[in-house]
């Protein structure tokens, strides 16, 4: 039964199309290789956005794109997808990205997975047409984590960041870019994995307002604004996890379902007026979990807006 609803709920978060793009190739080095996707109707006669999209903490790259909606949204939106997988640790086989101390090098491998997902953006420059001002990423969890830390080591290379559930160095001096970044982070404010607030746990990373807060300082920006319920990003509060058999189940409440996340629940935090003309943001789910089920395409749509200032 719960395998039937969860279909069900997933199915709705589905546009009318091709949940793929038409054309998947394969590119990076042969001991790891990873996957682009290029739009419907791609040209050698144009530029186009690259979207580096990155899995979770024993997760996939397959379910996280399904997650996320980063194919769904693809063609409609007419961008590059780059679809990479972390390596398995040697210990336990979960699949994670080494991105800052405290997330996810549990086993200690030493990975250089910053130099690795950098020399795959940089392969898809070379191979494909790519829009140098337009080069983002897109993360979960632990990829969240990892794409702060790609921001902090790649001066200039990336446009824009959106952090699903992840966070930065807790030490500022740790990153090391000096051009001005866009930063999205969004966040469930009952997170029981990365939790939204940091503070009193054992955790060695900032919140959400911390992680927010870290990149408005080296944006220096000055201006800040509040919009509670600002936008609707959520189809329903409830959530896929896994049971200890990692096979997913769906967690929440019948009430939840029932509403079908008609009113928005999201305040937005904003800090703008940066260097650079970027800004940063926080976007607070009330109500959200680890991995809250976005609607449809629009959560892709309304993040690149956001990093497009649209």
């Amino acid at each position: 039964m719960k395998n039937v609803l969860l279909m069900f709920l997933l199915c709705l978060t589905l546009p009318f199309q091709s949940t793929f793009a038409s054309t998947s190739h394969s590119i990076g080095p042969a001991e790891r290789p990873a996957t682009i996707k290029l739009p419907k109707n791609y040209s050698e006669k144009k530029s186009y956005p690259l979207i580096l999209m990155l899995h979770g903490y024993s997760n996939t790259v397959e379910l996280t794109d399904f997650y996320l909606g980063t194919s769904r949204s693809q063609d409609g939106l007419g961008y590059l997808l780059l679809l990479p997988s972390g390596l398995k640790s040697k210990t336990d086989g979960k699949s994670f990205w080494n991105a800052i101390p405290a997330c996810c090098d549990f086993a200690n491998s030493g990975v250089d997975d910053s130099a690795y997902l950098t020399d795959l953006v940089k392969r898809a420059q070379a191979e494909y047409k790519v829009d140098a001002n337009r080069i983002y990423i897109f993360g979960h969890s632990n990829g969240g984590f990892m794409a702060h830390r790609l921001a902090c080591d790649n001066d200039g290379l990336f446009k824009g960041i959106v952090s699903v559930a992840g966070s930065v160095y807790p030490d500022p001096a740790d990153c090391k870019t000096e051009t001005p970044i866009n930063v999205l982070q969004v966040h469930g404010t009952e997170d029981p994995t990365v939790p939204f607030d940091t503070e009193g746990t054992d955790k060695a990373y900032p919140g959400a307002f911390g992680t927010v807060e870290f990149w408005a300082e080296r944006n220096q920006c000055k201006n800040y604004s509040v919009k509670l319920a600002a936008e609707n990003l959520v189809l329903i509060k409830w959530e896929i996890g896994v049971d200890k058999a990692f096979k997913p189940v769906l967690k929440g409440d019948v009430k939840d379902f029932l509403t079908l996340g008609l009113d928005s629940e999201t305040d937005t935090f904003t800090y703008d007026q940066c260097a650079g003309n970027v800004r940063t943001a926080l976007w607070r789910v009330n109500g959200g979990g680890h991995a809250p089920i976005f609607t449809g395409r629009e959560f892709v749509k309304k993040a690149l807006n956001f990093l497009d200032k649209k």
